[in-house]
């Protein structure tokens, strides 16, 4: 059974209102699709992983089926514990965010702007403010959110699923069943 990820589409932090403009809370198959389909999908992860460790093996087996995995903070610790660097690069979450600003940056390898970023494992107030960066600076990317939270600035994203670990856990396994289908 599918675990519905589009309760609870409410700001995880009160104040958290951006305007007219919100993200839309989807479900795992079609966000696991979005980024299946994309041609230049970017996987931005951070140091959130770290309070719960098996979320990266669940972000190494993203990286397995070719998406690419920017690690901000110090998440690249967790990657190279698991032995799993083939996909990985190391970034700070803001100098990324204002690269992927611009329209003409050929991303971390050189071969074009990213088309989806998704962000995961990344603190609440951080990701919100990179997600309200790109949402008011380069409205060409899909901004999507694999997290916990529900975010007001991403286009797609997770209602809030912070306070049942399980479901999450399923909810992003399903999205990796998707995009190994």
């Amino acid at each position: 059974m599918a675990v519905d990820t589009t309760k609870n589409a409410v700001p995880f932090e009160m104040a958290q209102i951006p305007g007219p403009e919100m993200a839309k809370a989807y479900n795992t198959a079609v966000i696991g699709a979005i980024i299946k389909k994309a041609k230049r999908p970017l996987l931005v992860v951070g140091a959130e992983l770290f309070e719960d460790p098996v979320m990266f093996d669940k972000m190494i087996a993203i990286g397995k089926t070719g998406v690419p995995i920017a690690a901000t903070a110090h998440s690249i610790k967790g990657f190279i514990e698991r032995g799993y660097t083939d996909n990985v690069t190391m970034i700070g979450l803001h100098p990324l965010t204002n690269y992927l600003r611009f329209k003409d940056w050929q991303g971390l390898d050189g071969q074009g702007q990213y088309d989806v970023v998704i962000f995961m494992g990344i603190f609440y107030k951080f990701a919100s403010a990179m997600f309200s960066a790109l949402k008011n600076f380069n409205r060409d990317i899909k901004r999507v959110s694999i997290d916990r939270y529900y975010h007001v600035n991403a286009d797609m994203t997770f209602g809030n699923l912070a306070f049942d670990p399980d479901k999450y856990h399923e909810a992003i396994d399903e999205v990796i069943a998707k995009l190994t289908a």
